[in-house]
């Protein structure tokens, strides 16, 4: 997938509200060299590659007459509303083996009648090529019971991606709800304390 970016002649915050404005996104893309290159973006082509290619994803950015190849690095977005601040791109290759995050995502929960599937680990940490970055983890829960656990190691993995966490590591886990604990009896319940008798006025 392309993306089509343009030369950014002013920054500051200033200039990055006008931008996004106008519908456009203020982009740091950084060389291998660690050099930077401030550019701008189309909002809904930038919102379109996150939907099709997730977080993770490796485009070919097309800017000042030339195509690159880069990976989204981070991006900053409005906790509260449909507001992407800024996004930073790093320049790749296509052989060069990077190390990403990569979600987890639960398969079938809804079939755990009994117990409470919880999502211990939310992301993974793998290394790959660029075009062989998994999307995310798909981890189907269907037969766990209360009690049971699945581990890193449980996971599917294509064979040009390599785990770099511990194998041993819990990502999921199926546990007993919660009893709510009565506060009283049913005999405390029945026989009140009345405000104000005495022990010497219970026995006259």
């Amino acid at each position: 997938m392309n993306l089509k970016a343009v030369l950014r002649n002013e920054t500051g915050s200033s200039s990055a509200k006008k931008a996004r404005r106008e519908g456009q996104i203020p982009v740091s893309l950084y060389g291998k060299e660690g050099e930077a290159s401030s550019l701008l973006i189309d909002k809904r082509e930038f919102v379109a590659l996150l939907k099709k290619e997730g977080t993770n994803a490796v485009f070919d950015l097309d800017y000042d007459g030339k195509t690159q190849k880069v990976w989204i690095k981070d991006f900053q977005k409005a906790a509260l509303k449909d507001e992407i601040y800024s996004v930073d791109l790093e320049a790749i290759s296509a052989d060069q083996k990077l190390e990403v995050e990569v979600p987890i995502v639960l398969l079938n929960v809804e079939t755990v009648k009994v117990g409470i599937v919880e999502l211990v680990m939310n992301t993974v940490l793998v290394e790959s090529k660029p075009d062989a970055i998994p999307q995310s983890f798909e981890v189907d829960v269907t037969g766990l019971e209360i009690g049971s656990t699945l581990t890193i190691a449980d996971i599917d993995v294509p064979a040009d991606v390599e785990l770099l966490d511990d194998s041993e590591q819990t990502i999921v886990t199926v546990s007993a709800p919660q009893e709510v604990e009565e506060t009283e009896t049913e005999e405390e319940a029945a026989e009140p304390e009345v405000i104000g008798e005495t022990e010497e006025e219970t026995e006259e």
